[in-house]
């Protein structure tokens, strides 16, 4: 029997959530399709009229659009970590989106200025550095002879950080959420490590070795961190429930602890929004996210006593100073207390009380 004639061109993307989607290739554009068989009568006729669609024109030489082609084609861009580049190419998108039509010969600094007005601090500077980035690329390529963004600030204004969640947020949480379900498993997880979502997403036994200590690279800083999984070591007895709560959940019979319905690895993103959807469910305030969570460890390790190093080594982070800023909202009198007895080998008996 005669075969039917094979559809070409078409891309099947599925979501970590499992939805599935459709779309052909026309050009460099992708035209999405409907989620039909392909030998169905509205998908074929979607397919037909996919066909006629314009293809996405070549930016303009010289454009901005251009400039920002080719920094996302560069050995800079790709040596970016993963999570980075996602961020990155987002920026890029809106720049390109916004004022790609715009040449990089007739840019000035007032255009820049103009460009990162209307945003907020935080914004504004993340979109500055995009600009920074691909203008000084432009130069090293030979595109442009200066950089117009060169002297240019960013409007000043304060960035709310993450923040720490409090004791009785982190029980609120447990209690609302039991055992078994998957957003405890997941808030223990990452309450536990420490790990940035970016990391949490892949996370499980497979990184665990012999001695029960979970090791492993970070994505963002490409620096270790370990933190142990099967039993405390010595000086960290003071978070003996944490651990408890953490060895109760954490799936026994899958290599990756933190997954969607389907058993698969959940997405970085999806994660992060997940987790804060689990939190406002749980009746917490919308600023308990996952990396509050990672700042709750950092002065939990404080708190049990843990040095700096010891800090570093568990977290990931690299110097003093950011340990020092995920650890200064923790209970001063707990640090001071724990440290004193650390000073002393952790070993130190208690006075006998006084009999009177």
């Amino acid at each position: 029997m005669r075969s039917g004639l094979r559809l070409t061109g078409i891309k099947v993307v599925i979501k970590a959530n499992g939805r599935r989607y459709l779309y052909r290739r026309v050009g460099a554009s992708l035209v999405a399709l409907p989620n039909l068989p392909e030998n169905h009568p509205e998908f074929l006729a979607a397919y037909v009229a996919a066909g006629s669609a314009k293809p996405k024109a070549r930016d303009a030489e010289g454009s901005i659009a251009a400039l920002c082609s080719l920094y996302l084609a560069s050995h800079e861009y790709s040596r970016m970590a993963a999570s980075t580049r996602a961020v990155w190419r987002r920026t890029l998108g809106r720049i390109s989106e916004e004022r790609g039509k715009g040449l990089i010969a007739d840019l000035r600094p007032d255009h820049l200025r103009k460009d990162i007005r209307p945003l907020s601090p935080g914004a504004a500077s993340n979109r500055l550095k995009a600009w920074r980035s691909i203008l000084k690329f432009a130069v090293e390529e030979g595109l442009i002879t200066s950089d117009p963004s060169t002297g240019i600030r960013a409007q000043r204004g304060e960035v709310q950080p993450h923040r720490q969640w409090t004791n009785e947020e982190v029980e609120q949480f447990r209690d609302h959420w039991s055992k078994e379900t998957s957003e405890r498993i997941a808030f223990e997880v990452i309450f536990w490590t420490g790990a940035r979502c970016v990391d949490a997403v892949g996370l499980g036994w497979q990184k665990v070795d012999a001695d029960g200590w979970l090791s492993f690279t970070q994505a963002k800083t490409k620096g270790p961190a370990t933190c142990p999984v099967r039993t405390l070591p010595p000086w960290a007895v003071g978070m003996k429930s944490d651990h408890k709560h953490f060895l109760d959940v954490v799936p026994m019979d899958q290599m990756i602890w933190i997954v969607t319905g389907f058993g698969k690895a959940r997405s970085v993103k999806g994660l992060s929004q997940w987790m804060s959807a689990a939190a406002s469910t749980a009746g917490l305030p919308d600023d308990c996210t996952a990396h509050g969570l990672r700042k709750a460890r950092a002065a939990a390790l404080a708190i049990a006593g843990a040095t700096a190093s010891q800090i570093g080594a568990w977290t990931g982070h690299a110097s003093l100073s950011e340990i020092a800023h995920y650890t200064k909202q923790a209970d001063q009198k707990g640090i001071l207390g724990a440290k004193k007895e650390q000073q002393m080998g952790n070993r130190v008996e208690k006075f006998p009380k006084s009999p009177n």
